[in-house]
């Protein structure tokens, strides 16, 4: 399937916007205490957020059966998590656009509801990380996760069971993107491909080097972004790029052609 360079462009502008709002955010999470590690240049920090990543995913495949606890247990996390990214800005008070986000998603269960939450938790959580992981340690997550995507895509295929079981609950796991003006749901079928799907992690695991590089490295700022955070940005952009312009005929996973670039990128950037 050849996508439309339209809705390349529009995949590339989630990316790369949530990349930049994320980096550039730091010194507010970082103010409001939002580090989720005491020591962020500790690499076991990396294997935590693993561990975390893969119970989370089996939590969901075993409660897959059971539709509406799932669905209550992932709008819980959802509506936690808004409020984590609201907390910087505006405090307690964050509880008002996270609640509102949660009824949106319950009212109305389309493509664009789920795409704006998960806008929102994407740019909360790539920062959240980034102050929370040096780089080394965020590198080191990248190529496991990367490792662990291609694995869980190609070879045991729990990934795709996963995405489907949270687009029939409108959760904000997957950015979707429509191909046709009469998408009204988010089911997948990848039959009739009436859209794109992008797994917010695909977002969020690269960018997490971006918002590191941001908190950690010290270089030339260009817009409100350092170099040291540009250049594994570009990176990412370029990897989404190839992946979206050459592999997009079939479920891909994301990650490896993701993290490389991006990692690359930034170690070219210490070499500068």
């Amino acid at each position: 399937m050849k996508l439309n360079p339209k809705v390349i462009l529009v995949i590339l502008a989630i990316y790369v916007s949530a990349g930049y709002l994320g980096a550039i955010l730091t010194p507010q999470y970082k103010a409001a205490g939002m580090q989720a590690f005491k020591n962020p240049q500790n690499v076991e920090n990396s294997v935590a957020y693993f561990a975390a990543i893969i119970v989370f995913t089996g939590i969901i495949l075993f409660l897959s059966k059971y539709k509406s606890f799932l669905k209550f247990m992932l709008y819980s996390v959802v509506f936690l998590s808004c409020y984590y990214t609201f907390y910087p800005f505006l405090g307690f008070l964050g509880i008002i656009p996270s609640a509102l986000i949660i009824i949106l998603l319950l009212k109305r269960p389309g493509w664009l509801s789920v795409d704006l939450a998960a806008y929102f938790l994407s740019i909360g959580v790539i920062s959240i990380f980034g102050i929370s992981l040096a780089p080394l340690p965020a590198i080191i997550l990248m190529l496991v996760l990367a490792i662990y995507d291609a694995i869980s895509v190609y070879k045991t295929k729990h990934m795709l069971s996963l995405a489907e079981s949270v687009t029939d609950l409108a959760v904000p796991m997957l950015f979707v993107i429509p191909l046709t003006k009469n998408v009204k749901d988010i089911k997948i079928d990848p039959e009739e491909k009436k859209a794109v799907f992008l797994g917010v992690g695909d977002v969020v695991i690269p960018n997490i080097l971006v918002a590191s590089a941001q908190r950690f490295v010290t270089s030339p700022v260009i817009l409100g972004l350092k170099v040291a955070a540009w250049l594994p940005l570009i990176g990412g952009a370029v990897g989404l790029t190839v992946l979206l312009t050459k592999f997009a005929d079939r479920p891909q996973a994301g990650l490896p052609f993701l993290n490389i670039p991006t990692i690359l990128a930034f170690l070219l950037g210490t070499l500068i």
